[in-house]
């Protein structure tokens, strides 16, 4: 079933506005007007707006503030048992693709003593094998991050179970901050460029526990790249789509990694946008996830930006694109229907929005 766009308006503006976490201050996110939402009167269009701005940099601004005084707190604190480490911000705050005013802020906390490294790469002659365990160590950072942590913010809560980070929230915390504890993987890639955004990250799973491989950089460098290929509107399409995710009545099993991955493959030319022609991205990001829809041998092949794994690597994954494909044609039908007469719809069909102004 579609997303109920008038109901659904409410909710976006609460999530921009940082209200969503917080009913009782939803009276408050009403009264605050945004200035997508003098650009369209009908429900569907104004929806289609809103859910591909960029969430109000002050809103930003405070996540960043928020990770840094837990950047101060462990640094001082870390220093005081003897023990390094670097600090990184990775998904979606600094990528500016979340959708929530009062996002969650992923902080990395990676071994600033060692690292593993790829014996085939071109300076792997330079690195010192280890004769001890990545694993214990970063176990033993985690604990004296836990332990940091609960001494500096006790009017606070400091949740430790998470499999992978240590939650920051309540008390004077603003934003929820998702500590991770990891360290640095020298691959082959980063041994030739010497760039970070080339830098493995092993991540801690407690649960098991093991070390988990991925390159957040080179992730967000690539959607940055596909971002100003198209003049902003990857991004767009990436928070369109979270939105929707968001506000449908039912799950959709794809994370927001998998989501950047599926507009990360969009042609780009469907998805370059000129001032005022926002629309133009919602046309093609809903053609390009209708063809994905009725290909699964196409969906199936798609690889993340970072290169790390396939996106739809298991049916389920394939299940939840489609429903996504139908919300997004869904949200377009709509949308045509109430900006496109009805000679240019039966003549152009969806094609139509990719034409149509919607003055700022």
């Amino acid at each position: 079933m579609a997303i109920d766009y008038g109901s659904s308006l409410g909710r976006l503006k609460a999530r921009r506005l940082g209200y969503d976490r917080d009913p009782g201050s939803i009276v408050e996110a009403m009264t605050r007007r945004e200035r997508y939402e003098g650009r369209a009167s009908s429900t569907a269009t104004r929806y289609a707006l809103g859910a591909m701005q960029a969430v109000d940099p002050e809103y930003t601004r405070i996540c960043e503030e928020e990770a840094a005084r837990v950047v101060a707190q462990l640094e001082g604190g870390l220093a005081a048992v003897s023990k390094a480490a670097h600090y990184r911000l990775q998904g979606s705050v600094p990528l500016n693709v979340h959708i929530r005013g009062s996002s969650d802020v992923d902080l990395l906390v990676l071994h600033g003593t060692y690292v593993t490294f790829d014996a085939a790469g071109a300076r792997s002659h330079t690195y010192t094998p280890l004769a001890l365990s990545m694993l214990s160590e970063v176990i033993a950072l985690r604990s004296s991050c836990e332990d940091v942590l609960e001494r500096r913010n006790w009017g606070a809560e400091v949740d430790k179970s998470g499999r992978k980070a240590i939650r920051l929230s309540g008390g004077a915390f603003k934003r929820e901050i998702d500590v991770v504890p990891a360290h640095w993987n020298d691959g082959v890639a980063y041994q030739a460029s010497l760039d970070d955004d080339d830098r493995g990250v092993c991540i801690l799973d407690r649960s098991v526990p093991e070390l988990l491989t991925n390159l957040p950089f080179l992730h967000m460098r690539r959607v940055e790249e596909k971002d100003g290929r198209t003049g902003g509107g990857a991004k767009m399409a990436i928070r369109l789509l979270k939105n929707i995710k968001a506000d449908v009545d039912k799950a959709i099993a794809l994370s927001s990694f998998e989501l950047a991955g599926l507009v990360w493959n969009c042609p780009d030319v469907q998805l370059w946008v000129a001032p005022t022609m926002d629309l133009k991205v919602l046309a093609g990001i809903e053609r390009h996830l209708s063809t994905l829809a009725g290909n699964y041998r196409a969906a199936a092949s798609l690889r993340t930006p970072d290169d790390s794994r396939l996106i739809i690597d298991e049916p389920s994954k394939f299940t939840a694109l489609v429903a996504l494909a139908a919300e997004v044609s869904a949200l377009t039908s709509t949308v045509l229907s109430e900006i496109v007469p009805l000679s240019t719809r039966l003549l152009e069909g969806d094609t139509a929005l990719a034409k149509v102004a919607i003055p700022a």
